[in-house]
Formats: C-alpha cells, sequence, structure tokens
C-alpha cells in the first residue's frame, strides 16, 4: 500500500499534475492506507470494531466514545499501585489514620448505591422488565431510554469510586492481609465490564439486574464497614459479615440460573454476551465461595476446638 502512494506520486509528477491535484490524490491514497489498516485482519478488533460496535445514544457519552485502552490503562495504573508502587512508597512510612476519612466515604457510597438502588427499582417496574428477553433496540431515543442510559453511565463511574478501598488498604498498611487475587480481580474486571455494557447497549435487562443485586449489596457491605469505624462499642452488634459475603455468592448463583434461562429465552443478543454473561458469574461464584469456606469454616473448626478444649 505504501508503494502505491508512492509510484502514484512519482506518476502524478511525471505527468505535470498540478499541485492541488497531487495533494489531492496523495490525500485520497493515504486515506485508503488508513482504511487498509484499519480493516486488516490484526487493526480491525484494534480499532474498527470499536467504532462500528458503539451504541448511537453512547457515542459522545465520557470514557464511552473511545476505544478501551484508556480504560485498560487506568486499571493497568490500578494494579500498579496496589501490588508495587503503593506497597513501596509506604515500606518505610507508618500506616495513615483514615477513619474520619474512610466513615465518610463509606457513609457516601451507602447512600449513592441506596439511591441507584430506588431508582431502578421505579425503572425496571419492580422487576417485570427482567422477564423481557428481547434485545433492546439502540435507535430508541426516548426520554426514559435515554435518562436509563445516563443512569447506567453515572453508576459505571460508582464502579471507580469503589477502588478507593484499595487505596485504603494501601495507605494503612494491610494490603498483605486485605488485598487478595479476588479483591483486585472485582475491583479490575468490573469496571471493564462497565465499558463493555455502556458501548454495545447500556440498558439490557440482564445488566439491570445485576446493577439492582450489586447495588443492594454494596449498600449493606458500605454500611457495615461504615459503623465499624465507629469503635468496639458498636462493633460488637455486628455479627452479620458472613452474611454480606453470603449475600454475594448468591448473587452469582442467581447470575449462572438467569443466564441459563436467557440462553434459551433471548431474542438477537449478540453471541458475545453469552460468552462473557456464564463464564463470569461461574468465576466469581468459585473465588467467593473458596473465600467464604476460608474464612468462615476455619473460623469454625477454632471455635469448636476451643470448646472441646474448655
Amino acid at each position: 500500500m505504501a508503494e502505491t502512494i508512492l509510484k502514484s506520486t512519482v506518476s502524478a509528477v511525471a505527468n505535470n499534475i498540478s499541485s492541488e491535484d497531487l495533494h489531492t490524490n496523495m490525500a485520497e491514497n493515504s486515506q485508503s492506507f488508513i482504511d487498509y489498516i484499519r480493516y486488516s485482519t490484526i487493526g480491525y478488533p484494534l480499532w474498527q470494531y470499536w467504532n462500528d460496535v458503539q451504541d448511537p445514544r453512547t457515542a459522545d457519552f465520557f470514557l464511552v466514545n473511545i476505544t478501551p485502552y484508556p480504560i485498560l490503562a487506568i486499571m493497568g495504573f490500578y494494579l500498579y499501585f496496589s501490588l508495587s508502587l503503593g506497597p513501596r512508597l509506604m515500606k518505610d512510612r507508618k500506616p495513615f489514620n483514615l477513619k474520619g476519612t474512610m466513615f465518610i466515604y463509606n457513609t457516601s457510597m451507602a447512600i449513592i448505591n441506596a439511591y441507584f438502588v430506588a431508582l431502578v427499582l421505579r425503572r425496571c417496574e419492580y422487576g417485570k422488565r427482567f422477564v423481557d428477553w428481547k434485545y433492546p433496540d439502540r435507535n430508541n431515543r426516548s426520554p426514559d431510554a435515554m435518562f436509563e442510559l445516563a443512569m447506567g453511565w453515572w453508576y459505571w463511574m460508582t464502579k471507580f469510586l469503589d477502588l478507593l478501598d484499595t487505596v485504603f488498604f494501601v495507605l494503612r498498611k494491610k494490603h498483605e492481609t486485605h488485598i487478595s487475587f479476588l479483591h483486585l480481580y472485582h475491583h479490575t474486571v468490573v469496571p471493564i465490564f462497565g465499558y463493555l455494557c455502556m458501548k454495545h447497549n447500556g440498558v439490557m435487562p440482564a445488566t439491570t439486574l445485576f446493577c439492582l443485586i450489586n447495588g443492594t449489596i454494596h449498600v449493606i457491605m458500605y454500611s457495615y464497614y461504615g459503623l465499624c469505624l465507629l469503635g468496639p462499642s458498636v462493633r460488637k452488634y455486628l455479627w452479620w459479615k458472613k452474611y454480606i459475603t453470603q449475600m454475594q455468592i448468591g448473587q452469582f448463583l442467581f447470575g449462572i440460573f438467569y443466564g441459563c434461562i436467557m440462553v434459551f429465552k433471548q431474542e438477537g443478543y449478540p453471541p458475545f454476551w453469552f460468552w462473557f454473561g456464564m463464564t463470569q458469574p461461574f468465576f466469581f461464584f468459585k473465588l467467593f465461595y473458596d473465600f467464604y469456606r476460608k474464612s468462615y469454616d476455619e473460623q469454625q473448626k477454632a471455635k469448636a476446638l476451643e470448646t472441646k478444649s474448655d
């Protein structure tokens, strides 16, 4: 292709073509070269694909109207900070006392998630829309559809605020005990998944259902973390931490069940969503179940041994 451009330029000069025509000819050939790269076997999935799958309604949404590489860069830096940069910066420093900051953060996140849960319940007709198995029309620009897309975008933004949870662990020098593979994988995959949803179709019933269940769990989870910061006098009443993990496990079991129904009842969904929608709930279920068994079964065994020794 580059050789074609060079030959056309030489031919134009030899035939005494005007400067204006020469520039036009070169521009056309350059555009042909760009299109060749864009639609090539390697170039298409890296570049043009993300233009072709763009939901036209979110084409001007911040961070949605671009390729996924800025999102991947953000998540890459998050992992780098969590695993390397942050621990190195804190190595010779005392842990930060962030109780006040964390209380404000957890309280705010509980309120934000509660607001989204209330919105979703109202917009989804209290569950009726979750049994609509048709792929939503991407040309639907009704006020309701545009409001829900905006709501989905703002909810997606909260997934980036969730990353501060990890930052607090690092600054308090609790990264070795609190930052696990499950923690990092969960915080990394969800923002990427949010990008894919907003890019393809931000009002799919399945993703809205995920937001409802996940948001409800986050209300309880952030409330728990906020209450823990009030001290031992309150913490002794917070016996329900393990039930938060049980709810998370139940969330993914329900996701598997719902996904199986969708496989047979769906109308018009791209195959990508079956691959992603079916594999991730299984994987998350395995991770959370292993965490639960390790954290709480071992505690029960330890208590049983103490009882026997008494």
